[in-house]
């Protein structure tokens, strides 16, 4: 195995069994990546719903038992008691029954997310068994439905990280940490000492309820969100790889290493380790006919090389970047500039609104879409 691809044995005990929930769920021997059709993309979308509204009812449940948990206490004990012994059990109460309360929430989400990814890869023809393209598929899915962040780690040798500070990636990983399980505890707690300061004490229960509620649906329409982006990616992979292929006789070496590295440069200004980047560049170095760790990653240098292609072969540069900023979600600020001055080098105006429409075409399970048809 590519040491680009993640290992099972490398997954904690959480990970390992999410993988496993997908396999077991997931009962395609061979892969079948194809286009959505309108009525398997209907069926995704509601797969996608169902999960963002059991979240908002779990989130009512949880928020109901805590509001019990505390008109309860607020009968029986109260913190403002002045004795300090009093003041310590009804904490010592609150918080225990609330992050177990919490934790029994978070893993009946985890289920409803799991269950229905599985059942989206398994419409969209993608297998998650041993090989190695499956395993990158289905640890990448089972991180997206776990709401974890993807391991900062180099692919085939290019860093996605490399010009991001370390202080910002330990900043970003601590607030992922802190997005889903810990961030709702922490503001079911605040939420309850801000109102009963605001002396509205009596509504706490009610608000928190609504509050738990959209707070879940949100957090899981964005879990839905990036799981959907990691199913699509593998259909618009093989179809811009199918594409190279048909290409590649007419590219001589240096022009194939040209693209190879022109496709890093946008990995690296994404900063970002997706797992669609991984099978990404897994293909193209295959289909390319190129070493991995062999390539020049000076694009300051190389960049003045896109001169030289000509008009075919720069139109081809410029499909394989529009796809590679589509593989981890929406292109953004970084991403687009990257796109604004490779079509100044070709000579071109760059319109983000066709990208925008190649975007919806990849959400939505078309592969490379309107692409695939120039």
């Amino acid at each position: 195995m590519d040491p680009a691809s993640p290992n099972l044995s490398k997954l904690n005990v959480i990970e390992r069994t999410a993988v496993r929930f997908l396999r077991r769920r997931n009962p395609l021997d061979e892969p079948r990546l194809h286009r959505w059709p309108r009525e398997e993309l209907r069926h995704i979308r509601w797969l996608e719903m169902s999960a963002v509204i059991l979240a908002a009812v779990s989130g009512i449940a949880s928020g109901a038992l805590i509001g019990g948990l505390e008109i309860w206490l607020n009968f029986t004990i109260t913190d403002t008691d002045e004795s300090w012994l009093r003041w310590l059990e009804y904490w010592a109460i609150f918080l225990g029954l609330s992050i177990v309360i919490s934790a029994v929430e978070i893993v009946f989400l985890y289920w409803v997310v799991l269950w229905r990814v599985a059942r989206i890869t398994s419409i969209a023809g993608l297998r998650l068994s041993d090989p190695e393209v499956e395993q990158v598929i289905a640890i990448g899915l089972s991180r997206s439905a776990l709401d974890l962040p993807d391991p900062q780690e180099p692919i085939y040798g290019i860093d996605p990280f490399l010009r991001v500070p370390r202080w910002k990636l330990w900043g970003y990983a601590a607030l992922y940490r802190l997005k889903i399980g810990a961030t709702s505890f922490i503001v079911r707690v605040m939420l309850r000492r801000v109102l009963a300061r605001a002396a509205v004490r009596a509504l706490i229960p009610l608000v928190a309820i609504a509050v738990y509620a959209v707070w879940n649906a949100i957090i899981i329409g964005w879990v839905m969100r990036a799981s959907r982006i990691r199913a699509a990616g593998p259909i618009a992979i093989e179809e811009l790889a199918q594409r190279l292929s048909e290409r590649r006789e007419g590219l001589g070496e240096s022009k194939r290493r040209l693209l190879l590295e022109a496709v890093a440069e946008a990995i690296i200004r994404s900063a970002n380790d997706h797992p669609n980047f991984v099978i990404l560049l897994g293909r193209l170095f295959e289909e390319l006919g190129i070493r991995p760790g062999t390539l020049d990653l000076d694009w300051s240098v190389r960049r003045e090389a896109i001169r030289e292609l000509d008009a075919d072969e720069q139109a081809l540069l410029l499909d394989v970047l529009q796809v590679t900023v589509m593989l981890d979600g929406r292109p953004r600020r970084r991403q687009k500039q990257f796109l604004h001055e490779v079509y100044d080098l070709c000579g071109q105006r760059f319109d983000p609104d066709p990208l925008q429409e190649y975007y919806t075409d990849f959400f939505m399970g078309q592969g490379i879409g309107e692409l695939g048809r120039r």
